[in-house]
């Protein structure tokens, strides 16, 4: 029996005595390596400049902070790492960040939504991520339920930087214009549009920096959940 057959052999005798189907073997270095490529895509597509600084970061500092995005995501409809990947693009994971316009912590609360949300002290972690998790899900819950739940996370996530009012206002011109208002696709379409009718220079620059905040989230939370995989194995 030559080394070949011999190693098909053992390989298939491992599989009976545990009792698992070919899918189980092919976990393996290889699996990993897939998943690699697969982010490396995905920031070739966005954001190539700003993969490795975001790695370096999800290496070094997001295990400090896992726990209270787990603890924070029990309290609400979201998963941690979609906590996570909002904080990252708020924050870069930096208890301390402190914005031009005086919003703080890991999820960047203003005072007003601060106080909303029962936070007494932005810059402390914990309250932070609750804070933000519970401001994220109030914001949720105000978006009907017809709308598909991953378009309505997009929505809710750019109402997250911009405001409620603007996505509802998007939404009615997208049924206006006889589009679907329950795609995040013709909602951020709306967006673009509001961008372009808006005369006022800053409001043109908050319209297109949600857009742009959203698809930066986005591509954070799919790293995020392709690295679980490659935990796993």
């Amino acid at each position: 029996m030559n080394k070949v057959r011999l190693f098909s052999f053992c390989g298939l005798l491992l599989v009976a005595l545990l009792g698992l189907d070919n899918s189980a073997v092919s976990l393996n270095a290889n699996s990993t390596s897939y998943l690699e490529e697969e982010i490396e895509i995905l920031w070739g597509e966005q954001d190539p400049a700003g993969q490795e600084i975001f790695l370096s970061r999800m290496h070094q500092r997001l295990p400090e902070l896992e726990e209270l995005f787990k603890e924070a995501a029990t309290q609400s409809d979201l998963h941690w790492t979609l906590l996570a990947a909002i904080s990252y693009q708020e924050s870069h994971w930096d208890p301390k960040a402190i914005s031009k316009t005086g919003v703080r912590g890991l999820m960047m609360l203003t005072q007003t939504t601060a106080k909303e949300v029962g936070i007494s002290k932005r810059t402390d972690p914990k309250q932070s991520v609750i804070g933000g998790s519970i401001y994220f899900q109030r914001l949720l819950e105000q978006f009907p339920d017809s709308i598909p739940r991953q378009d309505k996370l997009w929505m809710t996530m750019a109402a997250y930087n911009l405001g409620f009012s603007y996505l509802k206002e998007a939404r009615k011109i997208t049924r206006a214009n006889n589009k679907n208002p329950n795609s995040w696709k013709e909602v951020s379409n709306a967006l673009s549009l509001m961008a372009r009718k808006e005369q006022d220079k800053i409001m043109i620059e908050r319209i297109n920096e949600a857009l742009d905040y959203v698809q930066k989230v986005q591509l954070y939370y799919r790293t995020l959940s392709v690295n679980k995989r490659i935990l796993v194995f």
